[in-house]
């Protein structure tokens, strides 16, 4: 490797790894091994290969998911080794990504000390507030959390691809036991997965779904777009419903709304830390909002320090509280008068849309079509793997961006609303019939496609 690819997959890493710059989608798609196999691919001049290795990482980590500050493995470091494991030393989709899988625990370290050092920069903030030096929270929420990540990702990536190179030599030798290692984690991955469901019916779907795809070897294509087309007649169209009823702008209008909603969207995570948590993210989408509805430079401080409390919600279902907070920062501002209800307000609708919402996005939405892409990747369609995960993407991104909107100009019960949607899901309801029948194809498309290298 030349030290420009090892610059270009520490870039790789740094951005799967933060929230910022990638509008909140990166963390469901650049951090999902099957697009970061494929982009360190890319780098290494072999994006096939890249994304079959990612594409069996991410079947080892089907079952992943991050709340509140929990990490139990760094399924994007592990996806990139093992892409370069693939393409440099030239191994079997399974054996690279047995070789790798060790190295996702290496990961938790950034996570683990992220968030304690984070604390840092809240402490500085707070201060530097104290001695009335108005703080600026571009600094302490963006710039110098980003920094330390780079840096921290940086490390760890450019260890792990030296210690990977430094136990390469023999792996050649190790091929039968990789691909034992390999394809028992799968397997052990797909049958836990299945029993998590708690009934038996999705068992007798995963293992009929195996058994045909062997016996037929269907098209997953055929499969895939079957499955999509379901989704679209079946799917809980008022959560992504673009239109809201717009009331009479006040102070702001759509444009401030968009630059505070373009900062929630790209930092929710970025200064995320054990003692506030996305305290400081929610005081730096509303900087812009106190510029617009104060001139006194001490209200404008005043109210972003107001903010910067505790809180936490999922980044996408949650984004209503900040759009009505919002509205209600600028009803008080029109009225003349102090709204010392707001933090009691944002504080009880947080826990309403946090678990709730990473029980839509982290353990239905994400597993669904992050597995049509992998189904996709087992069976050789690299291409047509892409378009799952940009359908992904979109959907957050229209959650994300409406719920805000919804927020600020529908109030509160925007998210009651969503929260009812949530649960009442047709997706939710169907997705382990759909996600228990994915699951077989893609293990025996893994088979199939593997299956010279069983007996060689």
């Amino acid at each position: 490797m030349s030290y420009l690819e090892y610059f270009l997959i520490s870039i790789l890493y740094f951005w799967g790894s933060s929230t910022a710059l990638s509008f909140g989608v990166g963390y469901f798609t650049l951090y999902r091994p099957v697009i970061s196999g494929l982009l360190t691919g890319f780098i290494l001049g072999d994006p096939s290969a890249g994304m079959a290795a990612g594409a069996v990482v991410n079947l080892i980590y089907m079952n992943f998911v991050s709340t509140g500050g929990s990490f139990k493995g760094d399924q994007m470091l592990t996806a990139i080794i093992s892409a370069v494991a693939a393409i440099t030393l030239n191994l079997n989709m399974i054996e690279s990504a047995a070789i790798a899988y060790p190295f996702g625990f290496l990961g938790i370290l950034i996570w683990k000390y992220r968030l304690n050092i984070n604390s840092i920069f809240v402490k500085k903030f707070e201060e530097e507030y104290e001695k009335g030096n108005n703080p600026e929270i571009n600094l302490y929420n963006g710039f110098l959390p980003q920094l330390l990540l780079y840096i921290m990702s940086t490390a760890v990536i450019i260890t792990a691809l030296f210690i990977m190179n430094l136990i390469g030599a023999y792996a050649a030798g190790l091929n039968k036991i990789l691909l034992i290692i390999g394809f028992g984690l799968v397997i052990y991955t797909s049958i836990s997965l299945i029993f998590k469901l708690k009934d038996n019916k999705f068992v007798l779907i995963f293992v009929g779904s195996l058994i045909i795809t062997l016996i037929f070897n269907i098209p997953s294509y055929l499969i895939v777009f079957t499955v999509l087309l379901f989704l679209f007649f079946y799917s809980d169209k008022d959560l992504i419903k673009t239109s809201y009823d717009m009331r009479k702008m006040g102070i702001l209008n759509k444009n401030d709304l968009i630059y505070a909603w373009v900062i929630w969207a790209n930092y929710s995570h970025s200064c995320y830390s054990f003692e506030r948590l996305q305290g400081l993210t929610f005081a730096h989408s509303m900087k812009n909002i106190f510029k617009k509805l104060h001139n006194d430079k001490s209200e404008i401080m005043k109210g972003i320090h107001r903010h910067s409390e505790f809180f936490n919600t999922e980044p996408n279902i949650g984004t209503p509280i900040i759009g009505y907070i919002i509205s209600q920062e600028e009803k008080a501002v029109l009225n003349k008068e102090q709204n010392y209800n707001i933090s009691f307000v944002k504080k009880g609708m947080m826990g309403i849309a946090a678990g709730l919402g990473d029980s839509f996005t982290q353990i239905v939405l994400t597993p669904l079509f992050i597995s049509l892409s992998v189904v996709l990747c087992t069976d050789g369609h690299f291409s047509l793997a892409v378009i799952p995960v940009l359908i992904l993407a979109s959907l957050i991104l229209i959650i994300s961006y409406t719920g805000f909107m919804k927020g600020y100009y529908e109030g509160k019960e925007s998210l009651i609303e969503r929260v009812n949607i949530v649960k009442n899901s047709k997706i939710k309801l169907y997705f382990p019939y759909i996600f228990s029948g994915i699951l077989g194809v893609s293990l025996g498309k893994l088979i199939l496609f593997n299956y010279m290298y069983f007996f060689r």
